[in-house]
C-alpha cells in the first residue's frame, strides 16, 4: 500500500515539475530578459517550503521542545538519510539552468544580464556551501527525537 501511495505522489509530482517546466519555457520564449529577472529574484528568496508548517500535536509533548520543530526534525533526518539533501536542491537547479540555457542565454536588457550572472553565481555558492555542511553533519552528533508516525520511537537526527 505504502508503495503505490509513494508511487501515486511521485507521479503528481513529476506532472507538477513538466508543468513549470513549460510554463517557464514559454515565459523565456515572451520575455527573457522579464523572466530572468523573475528567476533571479525567486532564487535568491529564502524558499519556503509549505509543509513547513506542519504539526501533529504531538511531535512538541514527544520531545519536550517548543510547536514548531516537527518540519525541522523531519527535515534533519530527510538530509541525514540521503533522502532529500542540499545536494539534491543543487542537482535540481543545475538541471534547471542547463535546460533554460541560463548561462548561454543572449539578448537579455543589461539589468537581466546582470540577474543571468547572479543566478550563474548562485549555483557556485550553492555547491560550495554543500560542501561546508557535510563537514558539519559529519562532525555532529546526533539527538534521539521522536515521531508520532514511528509509534513515537527514537529516530537519529542530526541538527542542521
Amino acid at each position: 500500500m505504502l508503495s503505490k501511495i509513494c508511487a501515486s505522489i511521485a507521479g503528481d509530482e513529476a506532472r507538477h515539475e513538466r508543468a513549470y517546466q513549460k510554463i517557464i519555457d514559454e515565459l523565456f520564449r515572451l520575455d527573457p530578459s522579464g523572466t530572468m529577472l523573475a528567476f533571479n529574484h525567486m532564487m535568491h528568496q529564502q524558499i519556503v517550503m509549505p509543509a513547513h508548517l506542519m504539526d501533529d500535536g504531538v511531535h512538541a509533548a514527544l520531545n519536550k521542545t517548543a510547536s514548531g520543530r516537527l518540519f525541522k526534525d523531519f527535515s534533519s533526518v530527510a538530509q541525514t538519510t540521503g533522502t532529500y539533501t542540499g545536494h539534491d536542491y543543487v542537482a535540481i537547479m543545475e538541471f534547471l539552468i542547463k535546460h533554460w540555457k541560463i548561462e548561454t542565454m543572449t539578448g537579455l536588457t543589461p539589468e537581466a544580464q546582470a540577474a543571468q550572472e547572479a543566478v550563474c553565481l548562485l549555483l557556485t555558492k550553492m555547491r560550495k556551501l554543500m560542501v561546508l555542511q557535510d563537514r558539519r553533519i559529519a562532525a555532529r552528533k546526533p539527538n534521539m527525537v521522536k515521531f508520532s508516525w514511528a509509534q513515537g520511537r527514537e529516530v537519529p537526527v542530526v541538527p542542521i
